[in-house]
């Protein structure tokens, strides 16, 4: 074929969005024009538009002219692609000399400004956008950075407006949607945002853009049917499509259909084998053995490890953690785990501090002695059922239980009483939480009746038909036992236990969706599961008999027995479809998605030991913790 029409059908498939066929055409091209430099300027094109930068990066750099110099557009190229990155510097030294020969270059003070918004210097990002003359202040790209630095600085209403000039379009920018989204949902804007996609779905039927987007929001919302519904026609719109694959995958995976999930992940992987969020996902149900090909094809990628952004190669640390660790390599598995963590809390950093104060305002100020002065009776509601306790405790598992039962509907991981509880007085103080929106308004100072029937009221909302229970299985509703109790003194509080290091070890070889950024390091791991120890005795204190206590290993020694004293206790009559929770047809959005979906099987107690060198930072935080506790459940260690 010849030079020009490849290229030009190459061309015309990358705008119809079909860039892995263009990537194919191309490298064909390149078989019968070797080293030809506008084949592999198109091909390096078209794996900074798929986002594969690593790649691109490459044969950018290669695209050099004989006296050593590069074209500009080459250059900007190969700084785009280690922005992709988020090699700021190292983009900004390619940047720089484009931008001194041509000021007025768009796309390189849009890469600029992204580095210094990317490192945080956000008031450099913003002169550097005044730079870009005022004819080009509508164009796509010069919207979506500025988007991207009103998100920054959290000016989140300003961002979701001037990015509707990017979304509200027939021709959508993906990257403007997908921030858009960002800003709606970081300004609890989940409604609009909803009716707004689905607006857009109605205006441009035919665009992928938009139907991928809501079909996402359903399905993150916990909507799974209008989620899967939207998604497999994002599908039909653009075929063979890596992300609405993985997306379908995770909606799956959350409906108990684990076998239909890896069957579209392994989808994923055909078509970007360097998925590294598809092979960490794949390799939470799979059990990796020394050849497999999934192994193979997992360590295939490591050694591309470092042309991954900061964020694939946190994905692909942890991959490789739980792959390590299913073939006894725990000295190479716990190194994955400490390399992916470390990168995580770069990402999202963890204000422990902060999180401190709280455990210990909680318990200086929240007490029975203060609720008595109050004279304030609660909400009388016996729907609400909330399971708290530490993350990866048996919370998925008990819920799944309880929504077994016909008369009990399992809610999922609700954020609802933070809203409920923001800018309550306590003690002549008011809370505040952070980045929550409040279910009152600040002058209204709701009582704490009014509070427990905003929270009984919305919850009984989530159900299409009426339940005895509604289940609300956030675990770090821990924090808020004692005004729970006040707000709704006959909401059931089941506060679900298991072994210390058993629950943290769990946690930090999990990369969370998101939050729990206190998971990601184990001397900060223990000191947070320390201030957990010690604000649930202070609730066992103040408020005895608040709490139903369950131990995750009684659980497991005795399913039917701990499961009838639970439905006793929320005043329910037995129902035998309890013993079968792992049928129940539920989401399930939580890192068990899987395990709560079989049978409960007896293991050792204490499997934790052979990690135990691993742990030294854990258990220096929490050892007479641990102590404490195995000596509750002496009976039931194997040793």
């Amino acid at each position: 074929m010849e030079l020009k029409d490849i290229l030009k059908q190459a061309a015309g498939l990358t705008v119809e969005g079909n860039i892995n066929q263009a990537v194919a055409l191309l490298k064909s091209g390149l078989r019968e024009h070797p080293g030809n430099s506008e084949l592999v300027y198109a091909l390096a094109k078209c794996h900074e538009k798929s986002k594969q930068f690593g790649a691109a990066q490459a044969l950018y750099a290669n695209l050099k002219k004989d006296d050593g110099t590069m074209p500009g557009k080459v250059a900007v190229g190969l700084a785009n692609s280690l922005l992709g990155q988020n090699r700021f510097a190292d983009a900004l030294k390619v940047y720089t000399p484009v931008l001194k020969a041509q000021p007025d270059h768009i796309e390189a003070l849009l890469g600029v400004a992204r580095c210094a918004e990317g490192q945080g210097r956000l008031d450099d990002a913003k002169k550097l956008l005044k730079k870009i003359p005022q004819q080009h202040h509508n164009a796509v790209p010069v919207i979506y950075q500025r988007g991207r630095v009103l998100v920054a600085e959290k000016q989140y209403d300003q961002a979701v407006e001037l990015l509707e000039k990017n979304t509200d379009r027939p021709d959508p920018h993906g990257d403007s949607i997908d921030l858009w989204i960002e800003a709606l949902k970081a300004s609890k804007r989940e409604l609009y945002l909803r009716e707004k996609l689905e607006q857009y779905v109605e205006k441009y039927p035919q665009r992928p853009e938009y139907v991928f987007g809501l079909g996402l929001t359903c399905a993150r919302a916990g909507d799974i049917g209008n989620g899967r519904d939207y998604l497999t026609r994002a599908l039909e719109l653009l075929p063979n499509h890596y992300r609405v694959y993985y997306e379908l995958a995770v909606l799956e995976r959350q409906s108990g259909n684990i076998d239909e999930s890896r069957a579209l992940l392994e989808k994923v992987l055909e078509l970007k084998p360097d998925h590294t969020a598809a092979l960490r996902t794949y390799g939470n149900d799979h059990k990796y053995q020394y050849g497999d090909s999934v192994f193979v094809n997992l360590n295939r990628e490591a050694a591309k490890i470092t042309t991954m952004s900061d964020v694939e190669q946190m994905q692909l640390h942890y991959a490789l953690g739980k792959a390590f660790d299913d073939v006894g390599e725990l000295d190479t598995a716990f190194s994955h785990y400490a390399v992916g963590g470390a990168k995580k809390r770069k990402q999202d950093p963890y204000k422990e501090q902060t999180s401190g104060r709280m455990f210990g305002l909680m318990q200086k100020i929240v007490n029975k002695e203060w609720i008595d002065l109050t004279n304030q009776p609660g909400c009388e509601s016996e729907t609400p059922v909330f399971i708290l306790g530490m993350p990866r405790s048996g919370t998925s598992l008990m819920e799944q239980i309880l929504s077994s039962h016909p008369d009990i509907y399992g809610a999922g991981e609700l954020k609802l009483m933070t809203s409920a509880i923001e800018n309550v007085s306590v003690n002549q103080r008011r809370i505040k939480l952070g980045d929550v929106e409040g279910a009152f308004d600040y002058d209204l100072d709701a009582t704490f009746a009014q509070r427990g029937q905003w929270y009984a009221d919305t919850i009984n909302g989530l159900t299409d038909k009426p339940y005895k229970r509604v289940v609300d299985k956030m675990p770090g509703n821990f924090n808020f036992v004692g005004l729970i109790h006040a707000f709704l003194p006959k909401a059931r509080i089941i506060h679900s236990r298991r072994h210390p290091v058993e629950t943290c070890l769990s946690c930090y070889r999990i990369l969370f969706a998101e939050g729990h950024q206190w998971t990601y390091d184990l001397g900060t791991l223990g000191r947070y599961y320390r201030r957990y120890w010690d604000l649930m005795e202070h609730w066992r204190s103040e408020f005895p008999g608040a709490m139903y206590e369950v131990r995750y290993e009684d659980n497991v020694a005795d399913v039917e027995g701990q499961a009838r004293a639970l439905i006793d206790h929320l005043g329910l009559d037995w129902n035998d479809g309890c013993l079968d929770f792992y049928n129940t047809d539920r989401p399930v959005k939580t890192a068990s998605a899987s395990q709560v979906r079989k049978p409960i099987y007896t293991t050792s107690t204490n499997r934790w030991r052979k990690y135990e060198k691993f742990l030294k930072p854990l258990l220096d935080e929490i050892g007479d913790i641990v102590e404490s506790y195995e000596a509750e459940i002496a009976h039931l260690i194997e040793k």
